[in-house]
């Protein structure tokens, strides 16, 4: 019996271990990495209630060009009302029908707010 108690409680621990962060930063990044995959149902779960449509339309353009995203790395960097905005760095590097082309990830900036206890992706800072 007192086995069967340290084995429960080793793996409720290990559970607990293996999540997921939640920060701004980090949602930003699952989004980025999402994104790429074209999995319509999952990006949409990252993103904030008011940028639903979009970002089933972000899906669904990413998901023909075979991307990989480099050297991704997300921090926050400022507050806009409600939002907290976020800075990355990398690049995503699309293919499309040949033709190769590499995004500045760290060209826009990318609002993100908490709704429903967690951190999501809510558009783009100004």
């Amino acid at each position: 019996m007192q086995k069967l108690v340290l084995i429960v409680l080793l793996a409720c621990g290990l559970v607990a271990c293996s999540g997921e962060s939640d920060s701004p930063a980090a949602a930003v990044e699952r989004y980025l990495r999402t994104r790429i995959t074209g999995d319509a149902a999952k990006l949409v779960s990252l993103a904030c209630r008011a940028r639903e449509a979009e970002a089933r339309t972000e899906a669904a353009s990413f998901a023909p060009m075979n991307a990989e995203i480099k050297a991704l790395s997300c921090r926050a960097d400022d507050e806009e009302g409600q939002y907290t905005v976020v800075a990355c760095q990398g690049e995503m590097v699309t293919n499309y029908q040949g033709e190769t082309r590499t995004w500045d990830l760290g060209a826009r900036r990318f609002r993100t707010v908490q709704e429903d206890g967690r951190w999501k992706v809510c558009g783009y800072a100004r």
